[in-house]
């Protein structure tokens, strides 16, 4: 006689497939965010550079400030995602633990549903933590010292 855990065995099989393709997507509009905002931000600070304006900086750096946000949003999800294959991973090798068991009852054995039990803005601290965000650290950087450095004055012939 099988366990309810074999019985669904292909069932869960298929989860952790979507799963990967899930964290896979997350993981490319993360990168796609960071192109779109660095070009954002490149193409309004050669614009500031163009009028002499550091007015346009500011916006610049608000700009990516919110492509910044929405990244590490996909960061999130990503990891949350990533914590639900692991714990289908768990599952499908027989290493099941009272945590999951419980995590199973209440999800209803949908692991495409990320564990909602933190909140997004708690965890941006973690988040903020990852490699994957060196990319904001410099172009902030860059930006703060564009908006303390005073723009050279044109040369006219």
């Amino acid at each position: 006689m099988s366990t309810p855990k074999e019985a669904n065995r292909d069932y869960w099989i298929k989860q952790s497939e979507m799963l990967q393709s899930t964290i896979a997507r997350m993981a490319n509009n993360s990168l796609e965010i960071k192109k779109v905002g660095l070009t954002v931000w490149a193409a309004i600070v050669g614009f500031g550079f163009t009028n002499r304006n550091t007015a346009l900086f500011a916006l610049a750096f608000v700009a990516f400030l919110l492509f910044g946000i929405l990244d590490v949003y996909y960061l999130y999800l990503e990891r949350k995602f990533r914590d639900n294959f692991n714990r289908l991973a768990r599952i499908l090798s027989g290493y099941v633990t009272a945590e999951d068991d419980e995590w199973i009852k209440k999800a209803k054995g949908n692991f495409l549903k990320p564990d909602g039990s933190t909140k997004f803005l708690e965890q941006i601290p973690n988040t903020l933590r990852s490699w994957s965000n060196l990319p904001y650290l410099i172009t902030f950087s860059i930006t703060i010292l564009l908006l303390a450095m005073p723009l050279p004055a044109s040369s006219s012939k």
